[in-house]
């Protein structure tokens, strides 16, 4: 197909095919990109090329990706904005090969780098075709520099880093800062909690009132095991080319990540003035300028147009992604709200997604079964609420960490809903104000929403077992005890969840609600929830 006008470019799709009588998440697509037989199981890749002038300009024309999902494309003004999804079918495995897009789509652009590549990634393991994409730029003269995460004592979560590194021509990490703030770390002083401790457990207990309009949601939720925090983490997953070319989003560089075995979205963008953002960016963190807090005179970043629509660029802690980025959007929605994400514990976006529940917006959740048995997860506030909440029965992990609203924008980055994402961890999100993307990210959330059994509504599924897809012959420590497929016992028998306590009651002549309120007694049966003592920032992933 031609797009025509002035200054148009040529965009090529291919046709589309539906395997009948099977549901979403086992289509197969195949990148245009790619060699004819390279195949990927459950892949949706929405392209919107920027810019045909014209009256059709920015507005986006619907069509049609290969063996995909419908596309979409627009064209006006030179640049390109590409959201690539990603949900894998239940035969999936952790994978080395790079057949999908989000894979694809990076090699591409490490390829069309002509003088410089920046990459901050997480860290990196099973990703052979990207080191290969690496060192075929550093043989054509290409400047490749890196940024990866680093604990106190120099390790990384993903086994391949320290031999990615080596292919690199500078690189920098967050060590020596996470050495300081080790340090200068006090011990938390024990305190008395203002609520019930919830039984079993041992960790801090977190006390909180949600407002539900005519009444009151009290909540008690504590870890099973007492723990310190575990810190920052350089968590961006991004690459930027020429100052230009972006790839980014929530998928790690990983045989897990990019390899196929996690639910992903990425976003590639082709935009001088969003690739500067990023490019300065990258210079803050290569100079050491590591988990910056923000301050009071720190300006709003400025909303830069894009093919399509505009874009926000923010980054974590400097900007405050969740309280000047996603929160106001939550804030403003009408019509509808649907969230993929993997860890949802941030207590004001919980309230703010009740908020919109209450004033009848059409509020919907998936949440990664792993992040669900996260002590302080947010899931069974928003069920209690009456929003449906569905945790996902893959074998890997539901990794997104984006949000549609109303057919109009999409908020989509590396950040996890949670107070250390938007706190401590370095991160990047994008606000973009897009109909089309945000249109065709409603679509491939209703298509998983819908595929995901009724069952997930009601019940956490224990992340490894077999609740949970091919979790207990995957070779992944799925729920990260140190126990992998049949040495894990919920692969012989789910392990049963630690419920938090709810309780309701009245909100009467209060105009909030406040914890110094909680009840006596319980007016309605606590839900069952669940624990774990992996919280506090740190992204327990692998896989």
């Amino acid at each position: 197909m031609t797009c025509g006008g002035r200054g148009g470019r040529t965009a090529v799709t291919g046709s589309f095919r539906q395997r009948s009588g099977r549901p979403w998440r086992r289509h197969s697509a195949r990148s245009l990109t790619a060699a004819p037989t390279a195949t990927w199981s459950t892949a949706v890749l929405l392209t919107f090329l920027a810019a045909c002038a014209g009256p059709a300009a920015g507005r986006g024309r619907d069509t049609r990706s290969e063996h995909g999902t419908p596309g979409a494309s627009a064209e006006a003004g030179g640049g390109t904005v590409e959201l690539l999804w990603y949900v894998p079918a239940p035969e999936a495995r952790p994978s080395t090969a790079c057949e999908t897009p989000l894979c694809r789509s990076l090699v591409e652009v490490l390829d069309g780098a002509r003088e410089r590549v920046d990459l901050a990634v997480y860290g990196v393991r099973g990703a052979p075709a990207v080191v290969e994409a690496v060192d075929r730029a550093r043989q054509r003269g290409v400047t490749v520099r890196g940024v990866v995460d680093r604990t106190p004592d120099g390790t990384n979560i993903y086994r391949d880093t320290d031999a990615f590194v080596a292919h690199l021509d500078r690189v920098r990490d967050d060590g020596a800062y996470e050495r300081k703030a080790a340090r200068a770390r006090a011990p938390s002083a024990p305190h008395a909690p203002r609520c019930p401790r919830p039984p079993g457990t041992h960790g801090p207990v977190q006390c909180l009132a949600y407002d539900l309009g005519d009444r009151c949601l009290f909540v008690a939720q504590a870890a099973a095991d007492a723990f310190e925090s575990a810190g920052a983490i350089m968590h961006n997953k991004f690459a930027v080319a020429d100052r230009r070319r972006v790839w980014t989003g929530s998928a790690n560089v990983s045989d897990s990540g990019i390899g196929g075995y996690n639910a992903n979205v990425v976003l590639r963008i082709d935009d001088a003035a969003v690739g500067a953002r990023y490019a300065d960016y990258f210079e803050d963190l290569l100079a050491g300028r590591f988990h910056e807090p923000p301050s009071e005179d720190t300006p709003r970043p400025a909303s830069l147009p894009v093919a399509g629509g505009t874009a926000e660029v923010f980054f974590a802690p400097r900007d405050r992604p969740m309280t000047r980025g996603l929160r106001p959007v939550i804030r403003r929605a009408r019509e509808r709200i649907d969230v993929a994400v993997f860890f949802l514990t941030h207590k004001h976006l919980t309230q703010d997604l009740i908020d919109a529940h209450l004033r009848g917006v059409d509020v919907r959740v998936v949440l990664d079964a792993s992040g669900a048995r996260n002590a302080y997860s947010k899931h069974w506030v928003l069920r209690a609420a009456g929003i449906p909440v569905k945790v996902e029965n893959f074998g890997g992990k539901m990794h997104m960490k984006a949000t549609a609203v109303d057919g109009e924008v999409l908020v989509a980055g590396s950040m996890n809903y949670t107070s250390a994402g938007e706190r401590t961890n370095d991160e990047n999100v994008v606000v973009l104000r897009h109909p089309a993307l945000a249109r065709r990210m409603h679509e491939a959330f209703e298509s998983m929403f819908s595929s995901l059994p009724e069952w997930t509504l009601e019940a956490t599924p224990d992340p490894e077992s077999r609740q949970s897809g091919a979790s207990c012959e995957d070779g992944a420590d799925n729920d990260h005890d140190g126990r992998i497929d049949g040495d894990d016992p919920g692969c012989r028998a789910p392990e049963p969840p630690t419920p938090p306590i709810l309780r309701f009651a009245d909100k009467g002549d209060a105009s909030t609600c406040s914890i110094a309120r909680w009840p006596a007694t319980a007016t309605e049966a606590p839900s069952t929830a669940t624990a774990t003592t992996h919280v506090h920032g740190r992204d327990t992933s692998p896989p």
